[in-house]
Order: C-alpha cells, then structure tokens, then sequence
C-alpha cells in the first residue's frame, strides 16, 4: 500500500470548501415545488411577491447567506421528525401534500397515532418573545382548514433556536375567521394570475428597506428576490463629476438620513471622549507623581482605591530603517508579508442650496 501524500502536495480541501461545494449543487437544483403555483405556505404574505414568482418574473439568486438558512431548515426538520419516529417508529408522515382550489401545501411532520401536525421551524434567541410568527400560524391555519378539521387533527409550530439548540413548541387553533380573510386574500392572488396577468401592487405600509421588502445585517442588505421588480427603477445610476456614479435613491431617503444623523452624533460623542481622555491623562500623571514618591503602588481617597500596573514598553523593529541600511532586502522580506483586508471609507456630504439669479 502507497504511502500517503503529504500535505503539501495533497489538493486543498477543507469542511468549509466541502459546505461551499454543497451549497453551489443546491443552488444547480431544480425548486422542488411547481414555482408558477399558490403556495400555501406564504398565505398571509407579501401578496405582489406571490404574483411575481407565479406570473414567471426573474427572481435573484438566494445568496450563500440564504442557501445555508435553508439547510439549517432541512437539518431542523430532520432533528425534529427523528425525535417523533424514536416515539412512533414508522408512523411519522414528512410532507404531507395539502390541495386547495389556489394551490398546494406540504405539512412537515404529521404523527399518525396522535393525529398531530408539526410545522417546524428556525428562529434567534431575539425573537423569542414574537412566537409564534403571524406569517406561521396563517401558513397552519390553511392546513387545518383544507387538511386537518376533516380529520379533526391538532397542529402546532415548534420553533428551533439557533443560539441555544432549544426547541419551543406553540400550539395553533383553527380561526375560522383568519381562515376566511386568508382565502380572500389566496382570491386575489388567483385573480391578478389567472386574469389580469398583471402583479398586484406593493402594498401601502411596505418600505424599500423594511421588512418584508429588504431589511440590513452584518452581510449586508438582505432583500427579497424580488426586489428589483419593486424598487429596483428607484436606484438611477447618475455621473457626477466629482464623485463619478452615484445611485440617487429617493426610496432610502430615510435611512441615509439616520445615517447621517449617527455620524454626527458619534462625531460629538468622540468630540467629548477627547476632552475627557485629556482629564484622565492630567489626573493619571499626578497620581503617578505621588505614588513615585513613596514607591506605592496603590492610590486610596475614601471607599476609592486605585491601583497603577507598569506595563513594559513593546519592542518592535524598525523594517524600513533596516532596508535602507542594506541590513535586510524587500525580496527578503517578501515570504513573512501579510496583506490586510482594505476596508470602506464612508463620508456625508450636505447638498449645497442652489443660488437663484435675480432677474435685473
């Protein structure tokens, strides 16, 4: 049997480029559901986004961001039906085809010997106090209503949370009234599809930035697939002659505002952490004198005790010094160089008023 290569010259791989590979063949996959259909799952949602999808509109590519929330999704559902099949082996139903006369619905986990329905899904630690989801009992209460209250089932929403691997459990009771505002609703959509082949319009309270439009993360704006039908023609690429493109955007009006506003606000913060900085360093160079003087190490002014620790100065080498005197090279150097990752320097610059020329 042939040695092992050594890892120099074995191809690089990793868990994490293995994850990245898996996502790229999710993201190759055909969408496991009849995209042009109502589904059942987004009833009581953006109802534009439903005509969009179901009328064929181009939808954005689901980010890795996204792709990887999708399987935690998948991993959820599987931890939960693994837990319900150790009880009742083989009696553990997993997407459960619900029809309607707009479309279909899968209910995750049925449980046979209790006649029991299971939505699973994923949530933070920061919503906890938000659950159950509204957007969540409506998707249930579709599949109480076409699937359940026939066969007189109960249903509930088991949320996983993320930061704790906790699972908390909501049960959810038909509301025949919430049922009957949910079809009105599944009826409009049908009828923007099927007839007028137009999307309905944003609705009134949604917001370019907001959820369930876009809302920001650490990663960036996360927005929905079809954002660009909606406010995409509101972001105009303009020359400037100054700054060179700028995407003028009346819709986030709002937030550039709030941004300049925290920039302000941190500029006089800091503007005052200066002031206080320069105190600090008055008060530590007296106290310093003081405990010099009696070779102390401790200063004690009523229920107050502050203590100084001497830390040694650092040594580092003067690189540039050493090029010059032909100590070291720069191609000698070269191997140990590190490029930091550059960062983004952000400014806010006030519209100058424009002046009116006074007619003579």
């Amino acid at each position: 049997m042939d040695a092992p290569a050594p890892l120099s010259e074995r191809p690089l791989l990793s868990t994490q480029a293995l994850w990245h590979q898996h996502l790229q063949q999710r993201l190759m996959e055909p969408p496991p559901f009849d995209p042009t259909e109502i589904r059942l799952s987004e009833a009581g949602q953006c109802p534009r986004r439903q005509t969009l999808r179901a009328l064929g509109y181009a939808a954005a590519l689901p980010t890795p961001r996204e792709l990887a929330i999708f399987e935690t999704g998948h991993w959820v559902e599987d931890r939960l039906a693994a837990l319900w099949e150790a009880r009742h082996p083989g009696q553990v139903n997993r997407q459960v085809t619900v029809t309607s006369p707009f479309g279909t619905g899968h209910i995750d986990l049925y449980i046979e010997p209790l006649n029991h329905i299971v939505e699973c899904k994923t949530t933070t630690e920061k919503r906890r106090t938000e659950l159950p989801l509204k957007s969540h009992v409506d998707q249930v209460t579709l599949y109480l209503h076409y699937w359940g209250n026939a066969r007189g089932a109960t249903a509930e929403i088991a949320y996983y949370i993320k930061e704790t691997g906790n699972i908390l459990a909501f049960p959810v009771t038909y509301d025949a009234a919430r049922a009957r505002e949910l079809i009105v609703g599944l009826m409009e959509v049908q009828y923007a599809i099927q007839l007028t082949r137009e999307p309905l319009p944003i609705p009134d309270d949604y917001q370019a930035t907001q959820y369930p439009c876009a809302w920001y993360t650490a990663d960036g704006l996360a927005r929905c697939p079809y954002w660009e039908h909606c406010w995409g023609s509101s972001v105009t690429p303009m020359p400037d002659k100054k700054l060179g493109v700028v995407a003028v955007a009346p819709a986030l009006a709002g937030d550039v505002d709030e941004y300049a506003t925290i920039r302000q606000k941190q500029q006089a913060l800091k503007g005052q952490l200066d002031i206080l900085a320069v105190r600090r360093e008055q008060l530590e160079a007296g106290f310093r004198t003081l405990l010099d003087e009696r070779r102390a190490q401790a200063l004690r002014a009523g229920d107050l005790t502050i203590k100084r620790t001497p830390i040694a100065g650092r040594t580092t080498v003067d690189l540039k010094a050493a090029i010059a005197d032909g100590v070291v090279t720069e191609a000698q150097l070269q191997p140990y160089t590190v490029q930091h990752e550059g960062y983004d320097r952000w400014t806010v610059q006030q519209a100058k008023p424009r002046q009116h020329k006074q007619e003579g």
